[in-house]
């Protein structure tokens, strides 16, 4: 049988496999005296073949990044992740990476989820460390390994019920990684001669991938729009450094699996903490009699408090600088969403938002409400989207779109609905300018019955309120629930159907 040896080892890769051979005595001599380990019981790859999964890391510094996090507690980032994941890597490489066994006991000890040493293994003294410490999974890389070493250290694993993660970025490696038997394929995105990015590589790789295998995409991992972009070739993600480099893990991890997602009209502490438990990463706070949902600033101060991790909205048709300074300076208050009416002129419309922002400091973002369908009761006035009072769908679609980019230079996001909002009524969701759809919430009319459709939309977010409730005011929090998984398992096609 050939013994396929790995391609020419990048230099940086290389530098760190040579170090990590020099710690073997040292942690040889760390377990010297432990005991037979149990096998695992937890099997990642059980997890994963679900598909809709992410693998996320607990990283505390990498070479390409330096130090990411200061303040790195294991055991706390993976209490957060085993919200969210299918899986948790530990880094425990200590020189590069700042990983160390004591990391993934504490990680073991923390979680109901399988663990992966996330090491350059290269003996398998590493692997009996890695089941004495906690792991339930390994990663092997074939960039540094030949096939029979591959062989020696995979029925190591095997001995403690331990899956492994065979990690692959050439065309040729997935070839090696088929005839060892692998069936947990990691495509890396990053090219480790220079540590850039290229995320085509995991469409290229994982058409070659077995079907019966579980394929991971690593590194590069953004956002959610890569994550949608990717979903269709993969059954999950390994996801590090975009997390552990937040100042909120749990926010962040809500951002990358569901995108930016609003819950709009919260009226109730248990609500907002219902809202941030399904995966929203907004709570929307109305401050407007004349709604159904409309609360007082005592009652938002309230709210927020009891949920710290939603970044909270409020919401008012108020064109007075100083009602809106006073909502700015509402603790846990991170954007002031003018819902008003269209102003009459652009000019009017830059007015109002400048003076907003002028009068609050900056203190929080501006978001701009668009009707969709028409400014209403000033159409035909100069200066302003739409030429006639007698205008129809399409021309006002077409007022709605040039309110929308009139002001998308001055805000922070704009938020599309039908109408003065509030309606439960939608638009024609195709008139949304690509352009912006990137600092666009689309609000009107979204309901479980419509959900998939909405996301098709391509908007950066999305902004759910009375299509979600069981009364005006009263969220729906088990509709809730399965509209946070439909967006999580949403991706725009399938190009392999």
């Amino acid at each position: 049988m050939h013994n396929h040896t790995p391609d020419a080892t990048p230099t940086i890769l290389a530098d760190i496999v040579r170090a990590r051979r020099t710690h073997l005595p040292n942690i040889a001599h760390r377990i010297r005296n432990i005991p037979e380990p149990q096998p695992s019981t937890r099997s990642l790859y059980h997890n994963l073949k679900a598909g809709n999964a992410f693998i996320m890391e607990c990283k505390s510094a990498s070479p390409s990044l330096g130090l990411i996090r200061a303040d790195y507690n294991p055991s706390t980032i993976a209490q957060i992740y085993s919200q969210y994941a299918a899986g948790i890597s530990v880094l425990c490489e200590p020189e590069r990476f700042g990983g160390d066994y004591d990391h993934l006991a504490a990680v073991a000890a923390t979680t109901h989820l399988p663990v992966l040493c996330k090491d350059f293994i290269i003996d398998p003294i590493q692997i009996r460390a890695a089941r004495h410490y906690g792991a339930d999974a390994i990663l092997l890389m074939l960039s540094v390994l030949t096939d029979a070493e591959y062989r020696t250290l995979a029925a190591e694993a095997h001995r403690w019920n331990l899956d492994i993660l065979t990690e692959v970025i050439t065309e040729t490696e997935v070839a090696r990684a088929i005839n060892l038997g692998a069936n947990i394929f990691g495509i890396n995105n990053r090219n480790l001669h220079d540590l850039s990015i290229d995320l085509t590589r995991t469409p290229t790789l994982a058409r070659h991938v077995p079907d019966d295998a579980v394929i991971i995409s690593e590194s590069g991992i953004r956002n959610n729009v890569t994550v949608r972009t990717l979903k269709p070739y993969v059954h999950g993600f390994l996801v590090g450094s975009q997390l552990t480099s937040q100042p909120s893990i749990d926010y962040a991890a809500r951002e990358l699996i569901y995108g930016t997602t609003k819950i709009c009209g919260l009226t109730s502490p248990a609500a907002a903490q219902a809202a941030r438990a399904a995966g929203a990463t907004h709570g929307g706070l109305i401050f407007e009699q004349a709604s159904p949902r409309a609360i007082t600033p005592t009652t938002a101060r309230t709210i927020i408090a009891a949920e710290p991790g939603l970044k909270f909205v409020a919401v008012s048709r108020s064109t007075n600088a100083e009602e809106w300074a006073e909502l700015a300076a509402i603790p846990g208050i991170a954007a002031l969403q003018i819902h008003s009416p269209y102003q009459g002129s652009v000019d009017a419309e830059h007015a109002l938002i400048d003076t907003i922002r002028q009068a609050t400091g900056n203190r929080a973002e501006i978001w701009r409400a668009v009707s969709m369908t028409g400014p209403t009761g000033t159409a035909g006035t100069a200066n302003q989207p739409g030429e006639s009072d007698q205008a129809g769908p399409a021309s006002q679609a077409e007022a709605g779109q040039e309110w929308a980019r009139a002001v998308a230079d001055r805000v922070d996001k704009l938020v599309l609905d039908a109408g003065d909002g509030g309606s439960g009524t939608s638009f024609n969701w195709e008139t949304i300018p690509a352009e912006l759809a990137g600092k666009t919430l689309l609000a009107g009319g979204i309901n479980p019955q419509n959900l998939a459709e909405a996301l098709a939309a391509g908007t950066a977010g999305l902004d759910l309120n009375s299509g979600f409730e069981y009364a005006p005011g009263k969220k729906d929090t088990g509709a809730l629930n399965s509209a946070f998984d439909i967006i999580r398992a949403y991706y725009p096609h399938d190009p392999r159907a």
